[in-house]
C-alpha cells in the first residue's frame, strides 16, 4: 500500500471536488460478451470444467486489478494505491436462505485462484458470517450475482465515502440469445473516472473473448 502525496497529486482537484459531495459514486452497467466463455466450457470434460462464476470474478479481479484506478482506496482518511487487491463475494451456503459474504486472496494463476475461492466457501459453509476475516480491509473488489436478474442498471449500498471506498462489481443473467449478461462497475468518483471505467470493460471483453488462454484447465 502506497500513501499518496496529495498535494503533488495531479488528481489533487478532483478528488477533492467529487469526495465533497453527498453522494461521490458513479455506476455504469454494460453487456459483456460471454460467447467464447460459454463456448469454451461446452468443450471442456465435464471433470475439468470450470465453474462459470469462479471464470467471472476472476476475469473481473484480472481486469480491475490491471486498472491502477480501481486499486486506489481511503485508508485513515488519505489517499492510497494498493499494489494489489483480492476478491470478497457474496455466496448461498449450504443449506441456507441467506447469503454469506467471502473473502479470497486475488492470484493471476486461475486455478491457485480457483482454490483459494473454493476454500472461502468451504468456510462459509462451515460458518457463514458476513463479517469475514480480511472483509474490513479497503483493498478489496466487492463482487456479487444476480443469475437470475437482466438488469440494465444497479446501485449497491454504501457507507461513509470516507470509511468506505471499494469498488462494487455485480454481474446478472446471461441473455441467450445475445450471448452476454449486464456488468455493473460501481465506483468513487473521487477516484475514478469514465474513461477508467472503459479501461475495465475493455479488458473485460479481452479476458473473456480469449477464455482458452485465461482459464486453463487440466
Amino acid at each position: 500500500m502506497r500513501h499518496i502525496d496529495i498535494d503533488q497529486w495531479e488528481r489533487k482537484e478532483h478528488f477533492q471536488f467529487f469526495q465533497s459531495r453527498r453522494n461521490p459514486c458513479m455506476a455504469v452497467t454494460a453487456p459483456v460478451s460471454v460467447k467464447n466463455l460459454l463456448a469454451f466450457r461446452n468443450r471442456c470434460d465435464a471433470a475439468a470444467k470450470p465453474r462459470l462464476s469462479d471464470c467471472l470474478y476472476y476475469a473481473i479481479m484480472h481486469s480491475a486489478s490491471s486498472v491502477p484506478e480501481l486499486r486506489l482506496r481511503l485508508v485513515d482518511l488519505r489517499p492510497v494505491e494498493f499494489a494489489a487487491v483480492d476478491a470478497a463475494f457474496t455466496y448461498l451456503p449450504r443449506g441456507k436462505s441467506l447469503h454469506a459474504n467471502c473473502v479470497a486472496g486475488y492470484d493471476a494463476d486461475f486455478s491457485r485462484f480457483v482454490a483459494a475461492m473454493q476454500a472461502a466457501r468451504e468456510a462459509a459453509d462451515a460458518s457463514p458470517t458476513l463479517t469475514p476475516a480480511g472483509g474490513e480491509s479497503q483493498g478489496l473488489i466487492y463482487m456479487s450475482n444476480l443469475p437470475d436478474v437482466a438488469f440494465t442498471a444497479l446501485s449497491n449500498p454504501w457507507g461513509d465515502p470516507w470509511q468506505d471506498s471499494v469498488p462494487r462489481v455485480v454481474f446478472g443473467k446471461i441473455d441467450k440469445a445475445a450471448l452476454t449478461l449486464p456488468v455493473a462497475l460501481e465506483v468513487l468518483h473521487s477516484f475514478v473516472d469514465g474513461r477508467h471505467m472503459g479501461l475495465f470493460f475493455e479488458r473485460l471483453e479481452a479476458v473473456l473473448a480469449d477464455a482458452q488462454r485465461s482459464f486453463p484447465v487440466g
